[in-house]
Formats: structure tokens, sequence, C-alpha cells
């Protein structure tokens, strides 16, 4: 059985302890203050491989390379949360690290959304969505872990993400979009298992009652 496990940086990275250990692992986003805070975390990815999943904007590697993350680890993929056809426009991706871009493919389209007006013709909620949404459709993972989800779901104000991080604001997707592909994903994938920790509630009761799915919500 081959697994994957999908880290974001939401409240629930703090329980990794109770996810197995997987093959792969991919890091969504700026990561390196989560590396730092939680040395459970690097434990955690020690001896995996490791992809990587960033939107490319100017200064997002910038917290990897200051906790030395390249030292210690050889990313084998940079994943884009784009479409293909992204790679052919003026858009301008930062990549400091040599690996090449990996595009999503027309796969996924029947999973992202089309809003009028926006930036790019197919989107999704968010690069955590774009990183489950690739290794679900376009790799062979049998098990599906996913840690750090949690949807923008706070308590008292508190921040997004597990690190603390105050001055980032929460993707368009996060009053339902996120939610439904996760749960259309799953729902049309029965033959992988798909183990989740969060610390979210909304919209999520259809997934969390899939055969293939093992929900366990926790609390921070």
């Amino acid at each position: 059985m081959k697994s994957v496990s999908i880290l974001c940086r939401g409240q629930s990275l703090k329980y990794i302890e109770k996810s197995e250990k997987s093959d792969v692992v991919v890091l969504v986003n700026r990561f390196g203050d989560e590396l730092k805070t939680f040395p459970k975390v690097v434990e955690y990815i020690t001896d995996s491989e490791v992809y990587l999943c960033t939107s490319g904007t100017p200064g997002e590697l910038d917290t990897l390379n200051k906790f030395g993350f390249f030292d210690s680890f050889t990313p084998t993929k940079m994943i884009r949360p784009y479409l293909n056809e992204i790679a052919n426009t003026h858009i301008n991706l930062q990549n400091s690290i040599g690996v090449q871009d990996t595009f999503l493919s027309n796969a996924h389209k029947e999973y992202m959304y089309q809003i009028e007006n926006y930036k790019y013709p197919y989107t999704y909620p968010s690069s955590g969505i774009a990183a489950l949404s690739y290794v679900v459709l376009e790799c062979d993972f049998d098990v599906v872990n996913i840690i750090g989800l949690d949807f923008y779901e706070t308590i008292s104000n508190s921040s997004f993400y597990a690190a603390g991080d105050d001055h980032e604001h929460a993707d368009w997707g996060k009053d339902g979009h996120m939610q439904e592909v996760v749960t259309r994903l799953v729902m049309n994938h029965p033959n992988k298992q798909f183990n989740m920790i969060s610390t979210a509630e909304k919209h999520l009761h259809d997934v969390k009652n899939f055969k293939n799915m093992n929900f366990i919500k926790v609390e921070i």
C-alpha cells in the first residue's frame, strides 16, 4: 500500500503524531515556521520523499530557506496549483530550487471552479485543495493522509495557522467550496483510503460518513 500525507498549515498540524508516516509527504505553501515550531513535523517528514505545492509568489520559499530546509531535504516535485495552460502565459512563478514545475492536468477541470472575471479560467479554492487533488487524480497512492487542513475555522479569533501567523487572510473558498472538493474527491475514489485530522466541523457531515474516510476531530 503506497501512502501520501498532505501537510497543510492549520492548527490540527499540532496532532501530527496521530497520523501514520507515509512514503511521500506534500508540504503546502510557506512551511518553514511550522518546521521551526514543531520538531515532530520534522521527524514526521524525515525518511519520506518530499513534494512541495506552492503558488509561486515572491518570497514564498523564504521561511523554508531560513529554516535550512533545503540543506536537509531534497524535494522531488514542485506542484503548482494551476492548470498546465498557465505555464504558457505571462505568469512569473518563483522557483529557486531547480525542481521543474509540475502543473495540473485537465483532469482537474471537473473539480475546479470557474469564477466570473477571476484571474484564471479554472481555479481551486486553496493550494491545499490543489495538492490533495493532485495526489488523488494524478498519482497512484492507496492511502491519503490529510493533516492541517482546517478550512480556516478558528476559535476565539485565534490564528488560522499552527505557527500563529497573523498577517495572512483566508482563501476565497473558506465558506464551503474547499469542503465540497474534498467531499467529491473522497466520494469518487472509493478504492482509496482517506485519513483526515482536522479541527473543522462545517460542511463536512457527508464526507465524514463515507466508508473510505477515517475522520478525526481534534480540539485546540
